[in-house]
């Protein structure tokens, strides 16, 4: 067993959220998005907005320092591989003159609300789209009823800054591992079991990440 880090913020209501969780600097970045003329609806999955988000993963073949994994799919692929879990999703999207420029694929799981997919065009990260879309999804939690919304795992960079400015919190939570065979075993063992990014200390990881970022940095 481990405790893991994950991103939760507690939803009662949209106006709690705003009056008590939400940090000034992000309520007016929320009030500028809407002076810059974006408008945040939920959307539908159909052919405009399957080219939308794909137009929106081509943009950039790198995103928070690390090749992006869904950059240089097509319309089909992105159509299979987005519509097998319609089922349990609502789709939220940040228009801007008619343009899809960030989308929110909000994930239902009980009483969560997961974030899969919440991303935006780097092209119109002035209008503050990641903010306006935040807000939205926190009003589709409260009309869905759903107490919870996670935002993946807890850690040290911008992301978590952006969460924290957006009321959630570090919640630790058990995860267990349980090998089931003679090489789990020895991933456990050696710490392994997570990957061996996840077995490198901090101390290594950091300097790793910042030499990274600048090799695609020089070759953009």
């Amino acid at each position: 067993m481990e405790w893991q880090s994950i991103s939760v913020l507690s939803v009662q209501t949209y106006d709690y959220w705003w009056n008590s969780q939400l940090k000034a600097n992000t309520r007016n970045m929320i009030r500028k998005s809407q002076k810059a003329g974006v408008e945040v609806r939920e959307a539908s999955f159909d052919d405009d907005f399957i080219r939308g988000i794909t137009d929106i993963f081509n943009e950039s073949p790198v995103r928070q320092g690390r090749p992006f994994w869904h950059y240089g799919k097509d319309f089909k692929t992105v159509k299979h591989h987005f519509s097998r879990f319609l089922f349990r999703e609502d789709l939220i999207g940040a228009y801007y003159q008619g343009e899809l420029i960030g989308f929110v694929m909000l994930g239902h799981a009980g009483r969560f609300g997961i974030l899969g997919q919440f991303i935006s065009k780097f092209q119109h990260r002035d209008k503050a789209t990641n903010n306006a879309l935040m807000g939205k999804t926190v009003e589709m939690c409260e009309k869905r009823q759903l107490p919870y919304l996670t935002y993946g795992s807890w850690d040290q960079s911008s992301l978590a800054d952006f969460k924290r400015h957006c009321g959630f919190e570090e919640i630790q939570v058990p995860r267990y591992f349980i090998p089931l065979t003679p090489r789990g075993a020895v991933a456990l063992r050696l710490r392994l079991h997570r990957g061996w990014k996840n077995a490198l200390p901090p101390q290594i990881k950091k300097p790793l990440k910042k030499l990274r970022n600048r090799w695609y940095e020089l070759n953009k």
